[in-house]
């Protein structure tokens, strides 16, 4: 998340934390689901009493973001999900598999990793250091199993039909060079969310906020600094 997250601290307080099978979160439990890692984060803002808050989340993140605001709209003041989709269609669902399917296989993270490349960065950031300094994190903090396990979780992913029921203010950012989750996973989120706004930052691809941070803390914090009402879940 960095520089987004050095930019945000400097006006909110910030919360991050390491969902299961990352960092020094515990391992992932086999057919662990999206809605599962959404119980997590439920727990971690109980016990720290978190209220009202604005949300964001990308890729995985978003998807888990997706479902914490359908199970918790009174505590969620505003939305933003990032390079992420409502839905594994079948080809997003195929390269989460083909990943898992890799990282179960024994092939080396550095090479897994760099061919993830071609599906996280945009063409001009293949060019520039950004491309070498997300290659060396990913490879220095790849836990196999535990990122095998997520990608099947995100290729089942499918709360689209239900985002309807949001009521929050919501901003979806992408990049218009987003190979792995393109324009179509906004359009579709940016429908099935009440009133949801889209912003697509030019020449970034699936690491946006690494890509071209200027522009994305701009548009994200702009957006959070608003002032707009509270999320609520609709009432049939």
């Amino acid at each position: 998340w960095e520089p987004f997250l050095s930019t945000a601290m400097r006006r909110h307080r910030v919360l991050t934390f390491d969902n299961r099978g990352s960092g020094r979160a515990p391992c992932v439990p086999a057919g662990t689901s999206i809605a599962g890692l959404a119980e997590d984060a439920m727990r971690l803002l109980d016990e720290l009493g978190v209220g009202p808050m604005r949300l964001i989340g990308r890729s995985m993140g978003g998807m888990i973001a997706q479902e914490l605001a359908l199970r918790i709209p009174e505590r969620v003041s505003k939305l933003v999900l990032v390079s992420t989709s409502g839905r594994a269609n079948a080809h997003l669902s195929e390269v989460f598999l083909s990943w898992a399917a890799l990282a179960e296989a024994g092939v080396p993270a550095a090479l897994r990793h760099r061919s993830s490349l071609l599906w996280c960065l945009g063409r001009e950031s293949l060019e520039t250091d950004v491309a070498r300094s997300y290659l060396e994190a990913r490879t220095r903090s790849d836990r196999p199993l535990d990122y095998a396990r997520q990608a099947r979780a995100c290729a089942a992913h499918d709360s689209l039909s239900k985002l309807d029921a949001l009521r929050c203010p919501a901003l979806i950012v992408g990049g218009d060079d987003d190979r792995l989750t393109p324009s179509l996973h906004a359009e579709e989120l940016a429908a099935a969310i009440p009133g949801a706004r889209r912003v697509t930052i030019p020449g970034a691809g699936h690491l946006a906020y690494l890509e071209s941070p200027e522009r994305f803390s701009s548009e994200v914090l702009g957006f959070l600094e608003e002032d707009t009402g509270p999320c609520r879940a609709a009432t049939s």
